[in-house]
């Protein structure tokens, strides 16, 4: 698994106690095996916004939509967390937003914790203000993932037995919530914010009464297009797929097992009439199957779509826009937060 710690010191690292404990926590997921990047902001040239800014922080937070679990870390200032942190939550809010219109939570199936370096008052302020903010955006807080490192001086830091327990408390415990997350997928029947005490619980999509409405459908479909990427460029893909390279440019059969999505958008706008295109519908799949798919698939889509893939924007609206249609609107599981002005 991968996790991220984002490290808001205002510090160089060589002299920030918070990130000598950044780096303990780094060590301690690293030796049970999995992956962990410290990212310290004060290196970063980014911008303090509520928006979509295009900066060197960005590509860390998206980093967030493909990670397990997340740590932010501060030292104490002033009985407060630092400023890089609150240019964290801040930064956040278009993904709040985003997710609050969409009624779909990217970071449910995610872990959060907090670390806290300094010697004064201020602990329990900052792990509230920031476990407050990390349940708003989505992350599950696992028991005792709060590191409180009191010692001061890189020596004694590493020495000192209150923070190397609090490290392990915490690493262990992201750790093991994160496999039940995993596991256990909450994201797609959980349900935060509703604000109709009388609203159906039984909003599980349909997948089977939108294929036979015609609204969203699988098909295969093959596309001149659908080319083979150049290895050099993709290696990644032949990697996981196990496709040799030597086919490299050649055309892409489609797959039984992964059919594509077809709505009655696409079909509206033409699809498969172009030269060269074929789309095959395909009922021999069974409408238990073709459940099983679509709920995968549409998680997938709002990841992705969540994290800006405009494919998986385009995707996402098309689906919506086709249940819609159908008269069968999607209000599967209202992820985000309540607004009390909703209607």
């Amino acid at each position: 698994m991968k996790f991220l710690i984002f490290n808001g010191s205002l510090k160089a690292d060589a002299e920030s106690n918070t990130f000598k404990v950044c780096k303990m926590a780094q060590l301690a997921f690293e030796k049970m095996g999995h992956e962990c990047e410290v990212i310290t902001m004060r290196d970063l040239d980014y911008e303090g916004s509520t928006s979509d800014v295009n900066d060197e922080l960005k590509p860390h937070i998206m980093k967030m939509f493909k990670a397990d679990g997340v740590i932010f870390a501060t030292p104490i200032w002033w009985g407060n967390h630092s400023c890089h942190i609150q240019a964290m939550l801040e930064r956040l809010d278009v993904i709040y937003s985003w997710a609050k219109d969409n009624k779909h939570q990217p970071f449910y199936n995610k872990v959060f914790g907090t670390l806290v370096s300094g010697g004064g008052d201020g602990f329990q302020h900052i792990h509230g203000v920031l476990y407050s903010a990390a349940s708003n955006f989505g992350f599950t807080i696992p028991p005792q993932c709060n590191i409180e490192s009191k010692a001061q001086g890189m020596d004694e830091i590493t020495q000192d037995d209150d923070t190397v327990n609090q490290v392990k408390n915490c690493t262990i415990n992201m750790v093991t919530w994160a496999k039940i997350l995993k596991e256990g997928n909450p994201t797609v029947s959980a349900r935060h914010g509703s604000v109709d005490i009388n609203e159906n619980l039984d909003e599980a999509i349909s997948w089977q009464k939108l294929r036979q409405a015609g609204a969203v459908m699988p098909y295969l479909y093959s596309s001149p297009e659908a080319k083979y990427p150049d290895p050099k460029q993709d290696p990644e893909f032949y990697r996981k797929s196990g496709v040799s390279p030597a086919m490299a440019g050649k055309n892409i059969p489609p797959d039984r097992n992964q059919p594509n999505i077809i709505t009655s958008i696409n079909l509206k706008a033409g699809i498969g009439k172009k030269p060269g295109e074929k789309l095959t519908p395909l009922p021999g799949m069974s409408p238990v199957a073709w459940q099983k798919y679509m709920d995968a698939s549409w998680q997938g889509i709002k990841q992705n779509a969540a994290a800006g893939d405009p494919k998986a924007k385009e995707k996402f609206d098309q689906i919506k826009q086709a249940a819609k249609d159908a008269g069968m609107p999607i209000m599967e599981g209202r992820h985000g937060s309540v607004d009390v002005n909703e209607d």
